[in-house]
């Protein structure tokens, strides 16, 4: 009887853990807290350009800005509140699938303690120039992303143009690693053959 028992509880668990990781969803793993007003930049830097390779050297991402400020909370020790404001951040993300990269720039940004967490805001931009679709642009007030992840999203008002069409829509999620964009309420498109 024992035994038998036994055997269903590992499908149990498993099934228990699949629910809750299916549960949390990507935009869950981007939680950027905002900038403390009134702080003093622990660091100041200018002329900033960060690479970030996979495991195999490939180039994932490449971040550019003029200028950052690093605000360390505990001048003693780096923790996990620190974090980094970007002026005029510039990011292409290099897709694993040699897909076109994606440019995004924004007037401001803001970065969590680790850097994968970006807060992008003020006449932020993305762009892909699509060999199937030709120029695609994408404009919002606010994006989210994961740079780990290749993930942006957003709930604020969105525009997406390309060669022969334009949609408006409220909240996107973009998984810029797999060149897929989720539109999520209020989707108004117009198409011009």
């Amino acid at each position: 009887m024992f035994r038998i028992r036994l055997q269903w509880l590992a499908p149990i668990v498993l099934l228990v853990l699949a629910f809750i990781l299916l549960e949390k969803s990507p935009q869950g793993l981007v939680a950027v807290t905002p900038a403390q007003p009134g702080d003093f930049p622990y660091a100041y830097m200018t002329d900033i350009e960060t690479l970030e390779y996979d495991a195999e050297g490939k180039l994932v991402y490449k971040l550019e800005t003029p200028a950052a400020k690093y605000f360390q909370r505990d001048a003693n020790q780096p923790g996990a509140e620190d974090y980094t404001l970007i002026e005029q951040p510039r990011i292409i993300f290099y897709a694993a699938n040699n897909a076109t990269p994606w440019h995004m720039s924004a007037a401001e940004g803001f970065s969590d303690a680790n850097g994968y967490e970006v807060r992008l805001k003020t006449d932020v931009v993305a762009e892909q120039k699509s060999s199937a679709q030709g120029p695609i642009q994408v404009t919002t007030s606010e994006l989210r992303v994961n740079t780990l992840l290749q993930y942006a999203e957003t709930d604020k008002a969105v525009k997406m143009r390309a060669q022969q069409n334009q949609i408006e829509t409220v909240g996107m999620r973009a998984f810029l690693n797999e060149d897929r964009i989720e539109l999520l309420s209020e989707v108004r498109g117009v198409y011009a053959p």
